[in-house]
Parts: C-alpha cells; structure tokens; sequence
C-alpha cells in the first residue's frame, strides 16, 4: 500500500471483474475521475487483470482474508469463535475464524508469501482481528459479542500470561471480561499484532519491498479493542491502513469519518485511509444490511469529508454522478 498522500483507491468485488472488456472501463472510467489503484481479492488478481490495470495507470492491491472463511470452500468449524454465553451464531454472511490455531496461522503466512509473488502491486491484510459482525455489532445502542472462549483460545491465553481459567466457557468469560480484563485484552491484541510481524516477515521474504496494508475496524479505542487492534503495534509491521468508515452501513452521520480518521492517525505514523461508502443498494450487497439508501447527493456528503486519500467501497456502486463528484474533489485536491 502506498504511503502518498495522493492514494484515491477503489474495492471492486472479483466478481465484477470477469468481463476483460467490462473491466477495461471501469478502470478507464476510474482513472478519468483520478483514482490511482484497484483493491480487489488477491487470489484473484490474474496477470490479464493486472495488465489491464497498468495500461490504465493504476496500481492493483490483492486483498487476503486471514480470519474468515465466509468465501472459501473450506469450512473451519473447529476455528469458530465461542461467545460470552458459550455459543455463537452466524450474522448474516460473516463467519469468523479465532486467530489461534497456529497450524492456521503458518498456513495463512505461507498463503500471503505465495501471492506476494504474484502479480500484485502490494498485499492488504482483511479480517486480522478477533471475531466480531462490526457492521451490525458496533452500530449505536448494539450490544457486540465478545470472544473468544474456545477451549484453544483459553489454554493459549492461560501458557502465555500464567493465569489459570476455568473451562467452562461462562465462566471462563466472567472471569476475563472482570478482574483479568486488561491482561486478557492486552493478550489478545498482542495475539493480533504477532500474526501481522509474522506475515510482514514472510511477505518480505518473498518479494522484498513489497507494500502492505491493512484493514481496519473503525470505532473508538474500546471498539477496537474488541477485535484487538493496536494500530500504534501494527503500525510496525504494516506500511498503511484503510478504515472501514462505511457511515451507512454503521448509521453514523457522514462528519463521522473524520472523526473516526483523525482519532485513528493520532495512534500511528502510518496513512490511515478512509473507505467512503458508495452505496446501500441490497442487490450489491447480496440481502446484507447496508444501511439506509445512499444516493449520489449524500454520496457526495460523505465524499466531502475526506481531505485526502480516499479509497471508494464498492467500485459497482458508482455511476456517473458519483463519479463527477469524485473528479471535482480529485482537482480541488491539486489547487
């Protein structure tokens, strides 16, 4: 991930990304009303693909889901988180994976080693956190889960720190949500921060110099402790982060995103860049909650908030108003 200021990034879902003629204009489109790079899964970032973005001009950043397995084939119950009450169920489409397993993880380093070699422009790290819905369970007034007490989770957390728990999950999650609160968060997010060293590492390792990114979860210092990210300890091991500011989806008022952009940037000397929702529109979306509809004139609200990098989710949901209003910010930018 770059560290200019002039980033204006785009997310298009691979599936969008199939038709080579459909494709070469949307990145025409995209390149004419200033955006500089495409983000899209990494798997499916083909050499055809990213040819096609370097004719346009843009730079192409594959997207690696660490903990979750909502999209692959291989399901992973055995990695499912466990809640304050002992259970867990699925939110929509998400179907989170606990960071803990260290087979897993060695997997996961080899995975992001591999596609660092592929024919990506850098690698952006999506869900490294603890399992968590953000966009259902961070809205106002929402009650978040908290995980995870799996068996595994707590008998790593009980090797690394010396503190006995119970096994039983309930009362396992009384104990570290009262009087182990702070070494139990502070585990977890140090649990979160050694996977990005390690994948930094093997990236490195693989293809030095190449950028790498991360996604973050936006809310306040409490909110991401939840999903244990300590952006002042990532900040170490990543060159960048894009913050999920999808006001609609988390109905905060579109002044939110830099609220939330600039309590993030006070934590790191990393770029924090915003991820400005395009639209709610359900078919996007696939049925998920997106938040209230989004038209081109608040689009343009939320777009006017950011003084900066920028990066657009998703890239479908632009037409071509949006993207006058896209351009017209792009040459305030440069006078």
């Amino acid at each position: 991930m770059s560290a200019r200021a002039r980033l204006r990034a785009m997310y298009a879902f691979d599936r969008s990304l199939t038709d080579a003629d459909a494709t070469a204009r949307l990145l025409d489109r995209a390149a004419t009303a200033g955006i500089t790079t495409l983000i899209t899964k990494a798997a499916a970032v083909t050499p055809a693909l990213a040819e096609a973005c370097h004719r346009a001009g843009l730079n192409i950043l594959g997207s690696v889901a660490c903990f979750s397995d909502h999209a692959d084939p291989r399901r992973r119950d055995d990695l499912r988180p466990v809640d304050e009450r002992g259970g867990w169920a699925p939110m929509e489409w998400y179907t989170g994976l606990t960071p803990t397993d260290p087979d897993y993880v060695r997997e996961l380093l080899d995975r992001c080693a591999a596609l660092a070699t592929g024919p990506v422009d850098g690698l952006v790290l999506d869900f490294l956190r603890w399992p968590l819905h953000w966009e259902l369970e961070l809205r106002p007034g929402a009650a978040p889960r908290r995980t995870s007490f799996d068996p595994a989770t707590l008998a790593a957390f009980a090797r690394d720190t010396g503190h006995d728990v119970p096994a039983e999950p309930c009362d396992a999650a009384r104990l570290l949500l009262g009087p182990l609160y702070e070494p139990w968060h502070t585990w977890r997010e140090q649990v979160v921060t050694g996977v990005a060293a390690g994948v930094a590492a093997a990236v490195q390792a693989a293809r030095p110099g190449l950028p790498l990114g991360m996604f973050l979860v936006p809310g306040d210092a409490w909110q991401r402790r939840i999903v244990g990210q300590d952006v002042t300890a990532l900040g170490q091991h990543v060159d960048g982060f894009l913050v999920m500011t999808y006001h609609a989806i988390l109905r905060q008022p579109p002044s939110w995103i830099g609220r939330t952009v600039a309590d993030l940037s006070a934590h790191t000397t990393r770029p924090v860049v915003p991820m400005v929702q395009t639209t709610a529109d359900p078919g996007l979306s696939r049925g998920a909650d997106w938040g209230d509809p989004l038209d081109a004139a608040a689009f343009a609200q939320a777009l006017a908030q950011v003084d900066g990098p920028l990066c657009l989710f998703p890239a479908e949901g632009m037409d071509d108003p949006r993207w006058r209003a896209l351009a017209a910010t792009d040459r305030r930018s440069l006078s």
